[in-house]
């Protein structure tokens, strides 16, 4: 006769779930931000945009709270939620943020080089960097198209994959937000969205310096990049940068009021 075997015993742990109604709604209102369909100092209404969405006010609410909490979204007591403005201030903070969390991941994406190279794995140093090397191309292209948004948009991703590279998920999350953040600081500037006309000479050194498995050099290239920013953002310094006068101003964006709020739970 066959012994039953004896119960396995596990630990405890959270229920697997699908993406919820919530994530999503936070997706959405990032991608507006990032996109440029939601500005700076542009209003959140509640209503309008949980009917838009098909959601519920409450599962809006905490989607946007959940953005707030970033930076994204600021709460004023009486008026509601807004996309957050870069004043000087919270632009000096952010830029000592982004450089701890963009220094720390060119130091690791440096040392694994510098370890590949002492094995003579050269292809797989080539695949590490070859989405920075994709990201440049893009910028090179959008620039010389005239297409400053699609530029941005490229800079930011080589800053994303940066952290990307690291594998370390705390890193590449930070990032995540710090590229939104970088973007709403952009479209902050009272002179318009711009871009740096030597951004792909930059984004070359950088990728070099890593190559090369020369960490110094890329934290001393990415502390001078976001010097610069922190300069033309924060105090209005003006260096060599291509700016697009038609992303000046936004006149916020026309939410519909198709629909009833769902009521659904989640």
């Amino acid at each position: 006769m066959t012994s039953r075997p004896e119960r396995v015993q596990l630990p405890m742990m959270q229920p697997l779930r699908r993406t919820s109604i919530i994530d999503q709604a936070e997706l959405e209102l990032r991608n507006a931000i990032y996109y440029g369909d939601l500005r700076p100092n542009d209003g959140i209404p509640e209503v309008q945009v949980s009917r838009q969405m098909g959601i519920s006010r409450s599962s809006l609410r905490e989607a946007c709270q959940r953005l707030v909490r970033d930076g994204l979204l600021t709460q004023i007591p009486g008026r509601g939620l807004y996309v957050t403005r870069m004043d000087a201030g919270t632009m000096s903070d952010f830029i000592d943020y982004r450089l701890g969390i963009e220094m720390q991941s060119a130091t690791i994406v440096a040392d694994t080089i510098s370890t590949l190279h002492r094995r003579g794995e050269t292809a797989k140093i080539d695949a590490l960097l070859a989405p920075l090397r994709a990201s440049l191309e893009r910028s090179r292209a959008a620039l010389a198209a005239e297409q400053l948004i699609e530029a941005g948009n490229a800079d930011l991703d080589l800053h994303q994959q940066l952290a990307e590279i690291t594998t370390n998920r705390f890193l590449s999350t930070a990032m995540n937000t710090i590229v939104i953040l970088t973007r709403m600081g952009s479209f902050s500037d009272p002179l318009g969205f711009g871009v740096r006309a030597d951004i792909t000479t930059t984004h070359e050194a950088l990728i070099a310096a890593l190559a090369e498995g020369d960490g110094s050099r890329a934290r001393a290239l990415l502390r001078e990049s976001l010097q610069e920013l922190a300069g033309r953002l924060r105090a209005g310094v003006e260096s060599d940068v291509v700016r697009d006068p038609d992303l000046l101003e936004t006149s916020g964006p026309e939410w519909t009021t198709i629909g009833e709020d769902t009521g659904e739970s989640v």
